[in-house]
C-alpha cells in the first residue's frame, strides 16, 4: 500500500511537471478508494493519431473512462498482455464501461509505425492503435518503461495506473474505481 503510494504520487508528479504548472488537488474526505488513496491530477490534452490519420483527443473523450496502454513491438510484456487487451477491448466495446486504446512508442529507430502496424494485423489486434513520437508517454506521463497501462475519469483526471504487465482482471478493477 505504502509503496504504491509512492508511485502514484511520483506519476502525478510527473504529470504535473510535464505541464509546467498546476497543482495536485487532493480529494478531501474518507473516501478512500478500495484502500487505495486517491489523488486527483487532471491529465493535460493531448492529440494522437491513428496510422489512418483520425485524430483523437482527450478532451473529446470526457464522459468517458479512458484505458491508455502504452507498448511497443520490441517489448515482450507488450505483447504478450495483448491478447487479454483485445478481450478487454471487445468487453468494453458491448459495456461501454470506457475505451480502450494502444498507444504505440514510436522513435523510428526500434519502433516504427510499420512494425506495430503490421504487428498489430497479424495477431488480430482490433484496438485502436495511437502514434506517441514521445509527447504523451515521455512528455506527459514520463513513462519509466513498458509496458503501462493508464486509466483516466470521465472528468479527465488521473486514477489508475500499472507499470509493468496488466491483466484484464486487474483493468476492470481499475475502471470500476475511475466510474
Amino acid at each position: 500500500m505504502e509503496k504504491r503510494l509512492i508511485q502514484l504520487l511520483v506519476l502525478g508528479f510527473l504529470v504535473v511537471l510535464a505541464m509546467g504548472t498546476g497543482a495536485l488537488a487532493q480529494d478531501s474526505g474518507d473516501e478512500a478508494m478500495e484502500e487505495e488513496y486517491c489523488i486527483k491530477v487532471l491529465v493535460p490534452d493531448f492529440a494522437l493519431s491513428t496510422v489512418d490519420g483520425e485524430t483523437v483527443r482527450l478532451s473529446d473523450l470526457r464522459g468517458k473512462v479512458v484505458v491508455l496502454n502504452f507498448w511497443a513491438t520490441w517489448c515482450p510484456y507488450c505483447v504478450m498482455e495483448l491478447p487479454e487487451f483485445q478481450a478487454l477491448h471487445e468487453e468494453l466495446q458491448e459495456s461501454g464501461d470506457a475505451v480502450l486504446f494502444l498507444v504505440d512508442q514510436i522513435d523510428g529507430e526500434w519502433e516504427t509505425v510499420e512494425s506495430g502496424t503490421a504487428y498489430l494485423a497479424e495477431q488480430g489486434i482490433t484496438i485502436p492503435n495511437l502514434l506517441d513520437y514521445g509527447t504523451v508517454g515521455n512528455g506527459i506521463f514520463g513513462l519509466p518503461g513498458l509496458p503501462t497501462t493508464v486509466v483516466i475519469d470521465a472528468e479527465g483526471y488521473l486514477c489508475d495506473y500499472v507499470f509493468g504487465m496488466a491483466s484484464k482482471d486487474i483493468v476492470l478493477q481499475m475502471i470500476e474505481v475511475a466510474k
